[in-house]
């Protein structure tokens, strides 16, 4: 179980609990030469509970409400199927020990595998060595037979190669000269490869569809109960009947359905996108934001209108989904030029010939899609 809001932790609870601190241990009535008469006047009859059992359900429920507004939630990761992070391995041909050199490329390769690896050689040019493949024993036999070279490290004209690259998840360097470059991982020793584990870690949480399961609502409750308890034990006086609250809990059945159906909306529009049927599922959830407008809304319905080929559509809404979350975050980035390079190869097909848009029309699979594929999942909350 994890907080989505653990600040409110932090800054409610324990200025609470000094709070009730006092507020329990305060002294009683008789020692502040109160007379007797006015004691009789304010003590509570016997059948109802006593000053500190009602204070002592209050301090429960005002700590189970913090809880409840630091939202538990169960967290639970379902990797997106189908898709390997594209990694490219370099390795200096150059080094003077370059026997070392290759057996630090197999021990980053073995860390590596699973994911979709392209390797290449450089001295003062650029080898390709193996295209985009997830095969780890025709990669490491590749650089096992790869052969050194005297010729120089020439820095510039790998980062020219590397910037050319689309669709780079990590890039992975092995050689014992310096690089420049923040996103570039250099191995040069044994230690340098728990970098790349840890980093190979992040960036397989970060394409991760994070599910989340809330559960603020089993303390509220509680709380709720606790209030309800505490207030009904008081004198008549000061009495709150329970029936009454319960009644206005209950005075609007349409507001206690609507979240039923709500999330049974969500569950249609989910399950339209998962069987192909874009337009009904970005129908849906047009339906659920008139209700329940949020980023993870608005992200999935661009889903759906990019889906079914309405891209301005799509574009229109990636550009409106206002969120702080790192992950949504990145994923809307993406859709945002995947979008744009689609709109503008519709614009382009309407300036060319006739033939060679009706030719583009009749395809049933969009162009493109391929590059889409991993950001066009629905995000689950």
């Amino acid at each position: 179980m994890s907080f989505l809001h653990p600040e409110f932790l932090l800054w409610l609870l324990a200025p609470t609990l000094i709070l009730f601190y006092f507020w329990l241990t305060q002294k009683s009535l008789r020692t502040l030469n109160v007379r007797e008469e006015i004691l009789e006047k304010l003590r509570a009859p016997e059948t109802t509970m006593g000053l500190q059992g009602r204070n002592t359900l209050f301090l429960f429920s005002a700590v189970l409400l913090i809880i409840a507004m630091a939202q538990p939630v169960i967290l639970d990761s379902t990797p997106i199927k189908g898709r390997g992070l594209h990694i490219v391995m370099a390795i200096d041909r150059g080094e003077e020990n370059f026997e070392l050199t290759r057996s630090l490329a197999l021990s980053s390769l073995y860390t590596l595998l699973g994911e979709e690896i392209e390797v290449m050689a450089f001295d003062e040019k650029v080898y390709g060595i193996s295209p985009r493949s997830n095969d780890g024993a025709i990669l490491g036999e590749l650089i096992r037979h790869l052969s050194p070279s005297s010729k120089r490290f020439n820095q510039t004209l790998l980062e020219e190669k590397l910037s050319r690259m689309d669709d780079v998840d990590m890039v992975v360097v092995i050689t014992h000269q310096p690089i420049e470059g923040g996103s570039v991982l250099r191995v040069s020793s044994s230690a340098d490869i728990i970098n790349v584990h840890e980093k190979l870690l992040q960036l397989r949480d970060s394409d991760r569809l994070r599910l989340h399961i809330p559960l603020f609502f089993y303390p509220l409750g509680l709380a709720m109960v606790l209030i309800l308890f505490a207030l009904s034990s008081m004198s008549k006086r000061q009495s709150v009947s329970v029936g009454t609250v319960l009644i206005l809990f209950t005075l609007s059945p349409e507001s206690s359905n609507a979240g039923i159906l709500d999330f049974k909306i969500v569950n249609e529009a989910k399950g339209a996108y998962e069987r192909g049927e874009y337009e009904k599922s970005e129908r849906l959830y047009r339906e659920y934001q008139l209700v329940h407008d949020s980023p993870q809304v608005r992200y999935n319905r661009a889903n759906a209108l990019y889906m079914s080929g309405k891209f301005e559509r799509a574009h229109y809404w990636y550009k409106r989904v206002y969120t702080t979350d790192p992950i949504l975050r990145e994923r809307v980035k993406h859709n945002l030029k995947q979008s744009m390079r689609k709109i503008e190869e519709v614009e382009g097909q309407k300036k060319g010939e006739v033939k060679e848009t009706a030719q583009s029309e009749g395809s049933t699979v969009p162009q493109g899609l391929k590059h889409v594929k991993r950001e066009t999942k629905l995000f689950e909350w």
